[in-house]
């Protein structure tokens, strides 16, 4: 036996029809489509912000070496080159790096009238600590500069380090622009050269 709240509702249902909807309410419910620039886009923001969270929990890393550059300290590239001889003012000069035997000369007050500049290599490069002596005409032969061109094996031997080998390689180097192509070519080595730089020439 059917109560009555059954049979309200049986009458409800029978009176239910599809055609009785609007064609508002038949409309099918709007589909959601997300481009693929859209997802790309959710796609980096989501990177985006697992990235910050690591960045942000990270512990701070070691900050690593530190570079200090400093300024050198002033003079630390004054050349002091003592002169003597037959200049205006023989003494201490401070050349600058590049400055060669003219140079210390002019800064010595130049040659004076006595000076045999013949005896002096002026293009040799001065370094710090050098001595620079300008020989008046007529002074000892000893204190002229041996010509690496055209020096006899016994002149080349009376050199401090340089003997019968040595002596014999740099003739058989000929010729040189300047004398520091003996180290610059490898005919005698450095400790040698440092010797004899002041007292060789170029001709």
């Amino acid at each position: 036996m059917r109560g009555p709240l059954s049979r309200g509702l049986n009458k409800t249902l029978s009176g239910y029809h599809p055609a009785d909807m609007s064609p508002e309410s038949q409309r099918p419910l709007p589909t959601v489509r997300l481009r693929p620039a859209t997802v790309l886009n959710v796609l980096l923001l989501a990177l985006a912000l697992v990235a910050f969270v690591l960045l942000a929990t990270r512990e701070p890393s070691s900050p690593g070496i530190e570079v200090i550059r400093a300024d050198p300290p002033p003079g630390v590239d004054a050349i002091h080159v003592h002169v003597t001889g037959a200049v205006a003012d023989p003494g201490v000069v401070v050349a600058q790096p590049g400055h060669r035997v003219a140079d210390v000369i002019a800064l010595a007050g130049g040659a004076n009238n006595q000076a045999d500049l013949s005896a002096v290599n002026l293009a040799l490069r001065v370094r710090d600590e050098d001595a620079v002596h300008v020989p008046a005409r007529g002074e000892s032969v000893a204190l002229s500069l041996v010509d690496v061109n055209s020096a006899t094996q016994a002149e080349l031997e009376s050199l401090p380090g340089i003997g019968p080998v040595r002596a014999a390689a740099i003739i058989a180097a000929r010729p040189y622009l300047t004398s520091e192509e003996l180290l610059d070519r490898a005919v005698i080595p450095a400790g040698v050269y440092e010797q004899i730089r002041g007292l060789v020439t170029a001709r």
